[in-house]
């Protein structure tokens, strides 16, 4: 298993420089102007060669994988305080705070909140489906409940 690097993990200040500008610029498509600022070439063409030997490098790639694990925990912090500070904010309309309060609650050791909502197809007629599931809760034998129809069931 491969330890997690940052950019603080980096010990030579041109591998760091590199990580930092290539996230900087947005990826690994300007790799060789990260190379260039990092002070691996003098050239575009040397540096897109040593763009090419830095991202092979599997030190080099944990650390970029590292650091977007750690910005993306820092955005879900910010994220979250965002959440809270809607879902208290009295001013805030009533849906965006119910949406937020959603979202907490989603994410929390809670878990989301089951829908309430359900659909069947049902063949025959009403009355024929109700003595159906009546019959399958005395089949249960539900102590002390009642059938759909009122009926109490059989206590065991």
């Amino acid at each position: 298993m491969s330890k997690s690097l940052t950019i603080a993990s980096l010990s030579d200040p041109r591998e760091a420089m590199f990580v930092a500008t290539l996230l900087e610029l947005g990826g690994p498509q300007h790799a060789g102007a990260a190379a260039l600022r990092a002070g691996y070439a003098e050239t575009s063409e040397d540096a897109e060669r040593a763009a090419a030997f830095l991202l092979g490098a599997p030190r080099i790639t944990r650390a970029i994988s590292g650091e977007i694990k750690a910005r993306f925990d820092t955005a879900a912090a910010a994220a979250f305080a965002t959440l809270v500070e809607v879902c208290a904010d009295k001013k805030a309309p009533a849906n965006a705070r119910i949406a937020a309060a959603e979202s907490i609650l989603n994410r929390s050791s809670i878990g989301p909140v089951p829908s309430r909502s359900m659909s069947f197809q049902a063949t025959g007629t009403v009355d024929e489906l109700i003595k159906r599931l009546d019959a399958e809760e005395r089949a249960r034998g539900a102590a002390g409940a009642q059938t759909i129809d009122g009926t109490p069931t059989a206590v065991d």
